[in-house]
């Protein structure tokens, strides 16, 4: 099974970007999508439809079931979920919750979140009331929903916005990590078979393995294009 998966459009940024990139692999077959967040800029949830439109017109047939998985970034502003479940309904949205897909016979079991920042950012710290409560409420809600797919047997994927590794921000500032991200699969005891993140722009190692988690960040400008994940239960 094969997954389609990319972050950090910020429309209409890199939407050439994607572009290029979709056009490269048009004939590869996938059998899902996962948008792993900041893909409008600033809030702005009608730029939405950029990304969709692009992605309809090479894969429209995954916009039927649906079996396109998304969550939001930190461009996708808390509070404003509600305009994009609206919006876009063809699209199923994680928000730290859980979705079981059957894709080619495999039970996948995605865990869908903004993801965790070991240090708020300044901006936060003003304007978001209680967020080391809110980081540290996701780190425990992500590791329970690992620990219940696993339980319940499922393929196990993890989509965050902020990287859950420092291994795949390497290539950044290191006194920028603790607001890129937070160690999550480094800390966990029960870790999903594949971690996904994006939001490290500059990284140049986009790939790791710990134990048997794999790790992708698949942010669009970090890696000049989309990212194809193959999941081998």
């Amino acid at each position: 099974m094969e997954m389609l998966a990319f972050s950090d459009v910020h429309a209409s940024q890199y939407l050439n970007l994607l572009i290029t990139s979709l056009n490269k692999y048009q004939i590869k077959d996938i059998d899902a999508i996962v948008l792993a967040g900041d893909i409008v800029d600033r809030g702005k949830a009608e730029s939405m439809e950029l990304t969709i439109r692009i992605l309809k017109q090479f894969y429209s047939n995954l916009f039927k079931r649906p079996i396109v998985i998304a969550i939001f970034g930190n461009e996708e502003y808390m509070g404003t979920e509600d305009l994009y479940y609206h919006k876009y309904p063809e699209i199923v949205w994680l928000n730290e919750t859980s979705h079981v897909l059957n894709l080619n016979k495999l039970e996948v079991c995605f865990i869908g979140s903004r993801g965790v920042l070991k240090k708020p950012t300044v901006w936060q710290e003003k304007n978001i009331k209680n967020i080391r409560l809110i980081y540290s409420e996701r780190l425990k809600s992500i590791s329970e929903a690992i620990v219940k797919c696993k339980e319940n047997k499922y393929y196990t994927v993890l989509v965050t916005h902020y990287a859950s590794s420092y291994l795949t921000i390497y290539g950044e500032k290191p006194s920028i990590y603790p607001y890129l991200g937070y160690p999550i699969i480094e800390e966990l005891m029960i870790r999903p078979d594949i971690a996904i993140h994006g939001h490290a722009h500059n990284a140049t190692r986009l790939e790791a393995v710990i134990k048997d988690t794999v790790i992708y960040n698949v942010s669009l400008p970090a890696r000049r294009g989309v990212t194809f994940i193959t999941l081998r239960p």
